[in-house]
């Protein structure tokens, strides 16, 4: 009889022990999933943020640029008042379209200077568009 009843507690705790280990298993599996579900949303937020700042970036020289072509045509042609300067991916080398707004107003004393103002939306027709706007006067 000794026998039979070491034997059932030699099963129970083994039994017990795989259990222990099992649950063990399971909770490090479920922190490692965790830790992989953080690390992926911070690498997705970082790679949000760095799309942003290149739009950003990009608009920004787009805006120099439609202030320099503002110049350019008004030089050329004295009775240039502005445009909207649609701007194809293929001259951005980019996937994505832009449009700027330029506005020329006298300004100043006897209308002696000349204000040039653009308007840059970057890219157009997305759900992340970087709109950016500057003023000279000339």
């Amino acid at each position: 009889m000794r026998l039979y009843y070491k034997s059932v507690i030699g099963s129970q705790t083994k039994n017990t022990r795989r259990g222990a280990v099992l649950v063990i298993v399971m909770i490090c599996l479920l922190l490692i999933s965790l830790v992989m579900a953080s690390l992926l949303k911070s690498t997705l937020m970082q790679r949000r943020q760095m799309l942003k700042e290149q739009l950003q970036v990009q608009a920004d020289w787009l805006v120099e640029s439609a202030l320099e072509r503002a110049a350019q045509q008004r030089l050329t042609n004295p009775e240039y008042q502005g445009e909207v300067w649609q701007i194809d991916p293929e001259e951005l080398g980019t996937r994505y379209a832009a449009s700027a707004e330029i506005i020329l107003k006298p300004e100043g004393d006897a209308n002696r200077k000349l204000s040039i103002q653009a308007r840059v939306q970057y890219p157009e027709g997305q759900t992340l568009t970087i709109t950016r706007t500057k003023k000279i006067i000339l």
